[in-house]
């Protein structure tokens, strides 16, 4: 029998990948019988700030010493959109802002979901709770305890593949000096590290390459880094070290990227202070006779369950989603009973079949781009529509590419802007030259724009285009005439630690330049301080209970396209009160 097939392109829901979790090494002494306990995780979103915050707390009955962490899987389909600051043991802030340069025209309305952990370890237990949250509510509590075992004898890899690029945080926007090390995960997955690659523009200058690598979960390095040129062929600005998969270097957990000299390693707002970091990998497959270990899962609120059978719910889901060419990704599919299946794989090409469709498909990209891999299914023979859902996929794209060339130079200096971007269905754009200048119009931008910077200054261009009804894309270029200061915003206090009643003067910094409208000093126990305008070099708040709080300086910043805010610190400035 020949089933009649309509295929519609129907917008999918869009995936969230979950995040993983790595049992620290096992303890020398005995094993305790009693588990932490964990209360639920609680999210509240706080709209002014367009952040979603996240407390949770542990108990330990047996009297040993917690160690809390967290970890977020937030929507992968905008890399820009991770940033998640740790306040405290105890609460930590998922920031998804505009001003991150989060891409809402790609995310969605469902794209501010994240699936938030919370672990807790006391020596004998690793504990984990789980939150798939909407952007306020409660978790349903539910933690699984494990108890620690002997790590398993060193595995053997091989090094398959093309290189991937498992983690980076550049971006385009003006630098500074003064890095602090970033971190990445590998969500499960053991790799052959090939690449790490660190930038040091260092106002033009570069440095002399020094070591670089990874510590963590495993510590790989310090490796003696080469250098290369970078814009405007200023030496030495790209730290590099290329690794061979031949004798593998295989990580697979939590890392940070270290850097012998942090004083000249390039960072920004959208970094969140983290210097600059790039690490390519190879998929590491294990040799047979690798060593092995079991273990067994305990739960203190559920018993444990049989393994899980396949999902009956229609999703897709490629891995990995991002990654240079020839890209092969593995699309995981789940469907319910159906008569027949399609998936189109968004570059062209596609592939049929009767019935359920396989668990996984393999396909490889040629080309760059941003694909949108679809799975439609049809439920009977003479069903008219197909129900679908698709994920996403980007090979050697970005959103947006802004460059200024030259990016240095002497009064007047005329410089031509490369503008692109691959965002869809732009209805204004904009370019803010940071000099005071401006311009922009309807529909897509121009392949360039040309400048002529009169005086001498640092000067931060901000790229924007507005995709429909969403909010504002942007990318961010640095342009130095004759010196000059790039832009700050800091905050700083005296003293930090002390007895209550403790008062605390804290100083700030702005030279943004443009009209600053407003700013806010939330001193981190429930009080704040703010006004119109700029802010004033020093404020005074008395902290009258103990506890550990977090400030965050908040600027907003009114521009021809909108309002721009910033806030330092990322992870706010600890102030601890006894």
């Amino acid at each position: 029998m020949r089933i009649a097939t309509r295929w519609w392109p129907l917008l999918g829901l869009l995936g969230i990948a979950a995040a993983f979790l790595l049992a620290p090494s096992a303890p020398s002494a005995p094993v305790a019988n009693t588990p932490p306990k964990l209360t639920p995780i609680k999210a509240i979103f706080i709209p002014r700030f367009f952040e979603t915050s996240y407390t949770a707390s542990a108990t330990d009955t047996d009297g040993d010493k917690l160690k809390l962490s967290w970890q977020l899987s937030p929507p992968v389909v905008d890399p820009n959109c991770k940033k998640f600051a740790t306040v405290s043991p105890k609460q930590a802030i998922w920031h998804h802002g505009d001003q991150d340069g989060c891409n809402h025209a790609v995310q969605g309305p469902r794209g501010h979901r994240g699936v938030v952990r919370f672990l807790v370890y006391d020596g004998f237990w690793t504990c984990t709770e789980i939150y798939s949250g909407t952007l306020t509510g409660t978790g349903t509590g539910g933690a699984v305890c494990l108890k620690t075992l002997p790590p398993p004898p060193p595995a053997r890899y091989s090094c398959t593949g093309s290189q991937i690029k498992l983690f980076d945080n550049s971006n385009g926007g003006g630098v500074q000096n003064g890095g602090k090390p970033p971190s990445f995960s590998t969500n499960g997955k053991a790799y052959c590290l090939a690449s790490i690659t660190t930038y040091h523009w260092n106002n033009g200058q570069g440095k002399t390459p020094g070591t670089i690598g990874l510590t963590g979960s495993s510590t790989a390095g310090p490796f003696a880094a080469k250098g290369s040129s970078g814009q405007g062929g200023a030496p030495n600005v790209n730290w590099t070290v290329n690794l061979p998969t031949t004798k593998p270097v295989v990580i697979n957990g939590t890392y940070t990227c270290q850097d012998s000299d942090p004083a000249s390693w390039s960072q920004d707002q959208q970094s969140g202070g983290n210097g600059f970091c790039i690490v390519y990998v190879v998929n590491a497959v294990k040799k047979a006779g690798s060593g092995t270990t079991t273990t067994t899962k305990t739960t203190t609120t559920k018993k444990p369950t049989t393994p899980a059978k396949r999902s009956n719910k229609l999703a897709i889901k490629a891995t990995p989603d991002s990654g240079n060419p020839p890209l092969t990704v593995t699309l995981t599919l789940s469907s319910p009973a159906v008569v027949q299946w399609r998936v189109d794989f968004g570059d062209g090409q596609s592939k049929v079949g009767i019935g359920r469709p396989p668990a996984t498909l393999t396909h490889k990209y040629a080309a760059k781009g941003d694909y949108k891999p679809r799975l439609s299914v049809i439920t009977s023979p003479t069903a008219a529509t197909a129900s679908s859902v698709t994920t996403n996929v980007q090979v050697g794209t970005a959103l947006m590419a802004f460059t200024a060339t030259p990016a240095t130079g002497n009064p007047p200096l005329k410089v031509t802007f490369a503008l692109g971007t691959i965002v869809q269905s732009i209805t204004t754009w904009s370019l803010d030259f940071g000099d005071g200048q401006h311009t922009g119009g309807g529909g897509k931008p121009p392949a360039s724009v040309s400048h002529t910077y009169t005086t001498a200054g640092s000067f931060r261009a901000t790229f924007v285009v507005k995709p429909g009804h969403y909010a504002l894309v942007a990318a961010f270029a640095q342009v130095t005439v004759g010196g000059g200061t790039p832009p700050t915003l800091s905050l700083t206090a005296a003293p930090t630690s002390g007895r209550h009643p403790l008062a605390v003067t804290f100083r700030l910094g702005s030279n943004i330049p443009g009209q600053i409208v407003s700013w806010q000093l939330q001193f981190g126990d429930g009080f704040r301080s703010g006004g119109s305008g700029r802010p004033p070099a020093s404020v005074a708040h008395t902290y009258t209970r103990a506890g550990t709080y977090a400030a965050f300086l908040i600027v907003a910043q009114q521009q021809h396209y909108g309002g721009v805010q910033y806030i330092v610190p990322r992870g706010g400035l600890i102030v601890s009160v006894k």
